[in-house]
């Protein structure tokens, strides 16, 4: 009786909390004044002892990553969060796969797939089967039980553009693969942040290699941002080629800052303060409408500009 109890209550819809109203500083968001309203969606439900990483939303459905590979999907209706299922283990499920972040693509890869591929960053200090900074090209089944890793597209870092880790993010609206990582680490005084920018591989089964000669772009942020910032790297979203990244863990050493940095013209448009108005580190985000979704250490956030 007790199981079936609880297998009820993982079907209950995670009601949103009450919402607060911030104001920010840069440029607006939209032509509203200079606020935005914070709502505490749900709590997530994925499996404990793994940290929640990467996150995208595709129509309702919002696909949460956690470390070392494990999926959790939702529904969300504007209103409620609820989980659909069971949580599962991807294809590339492994220990250095940290799953920092999710990427949804516009690439459905068999007919009659409820969802498109997903593009995961692995993201981890260590090596996945010999290869480091790699993006897995992962296929959720229609069961929504299960995946299939289609693709591993692999950075060949030659030259040593970054130090710690990569993250990836598609640009889904012009075609591109953005990449975007400290040079050295979080630590040292002489890190910078770097993006760079590759056309989308085409979809094919193995191993994609990337090199600097497909390099579209390559550059530091510090070249046109001189103000300090958060140095370890969570979530990526791109969108109107503007690239949303949240940081930080919400202490003052630490502060919770979404970063909004232009593509096209290399600058920074927004960093506005989310200490108050989200609790725990931030991981991950997507948009949801004109709303932009925020998956944070256990909780779920909706910031309404």
């Amino acid at each position: 009786m007790k199981r079936i109890i609880l297998s009820v209550l993982a079907l209950l819809p995670i009601m949103a909390d009450a919402q607060d109203t911030f104001t920010y500083s840069g440029e607006r968001i939209d032509m509203q004044q200079h606020t935005f309203k914070s709502t505490l969606v749900g709590k997530l439900q994925g499996i404990e002892k793994q940290g929640y990483q990467g996150m995208d939303i595709w129509g309702q459905t919002v696909v949460s990553c956690q470390n070392t590979g494990v999926i959790t999907l939702y529904n969300y209706d504007g209103r409620t969060l609820t989980k659909r299922g069971d949580s599962f283990p991807m294809a590339s499920n492994d220990k250095e796969n940290h799953s920092n972040v999710v990427s949804m693509s516009r690439t459905f890869y068999k007919e009659g797939d409820p969802l498109p591929l997903i593009y995961v960053s692995q993201c981890s200090k260590g090596r996945y089967k010999g290869m480091k900074d790699v993006c897995f090209v992962e296929r959720i089944k229609p069961e929504l039980n299960a995946t299939e890793l289609v693709q591993t597209i692999l950075y060949k870092d030659e030259n040593k553009n970054f130090g710690y880790a990569v993250q990836w993010v598609l640009d889904n609206e012009n075609g591109y693969l953005y990449g975007y990582g400290n040079t050295i680490n979080n630590n040292d005084p002489q890190n910078r942040h770097r993006i760079v920018k590759f056309r989308i591989p085409e979809v094919k089964e193995g191993l994609v290699t990337l090199t600097d000669a497909d390099l579209l772009e390559n550059y530091l942020l510090e070249e046109t941002y001189s103000q300090p910032f958060n140095p370890v790297g969570q979530g990526l979203f791109i969108k109107d080629e503007v690239l949303y990244m949240p940081t930080g863990f919400g202490q003052e050493k630490a502060p919770s800052i979404l970063y909004v940095w232009d593509l096209k013209a290399r600058r920074m448009r927004n960093v506005i303060d989310l200490t108050k108005a989200t609790k725990g580190e931030l991981e991950d985000c997507a948009a949801f409408g004109s709303a932009l979704m925020i998956q944070a250490q256990g909780s779920m956030y909706r910031l309404d500009f």
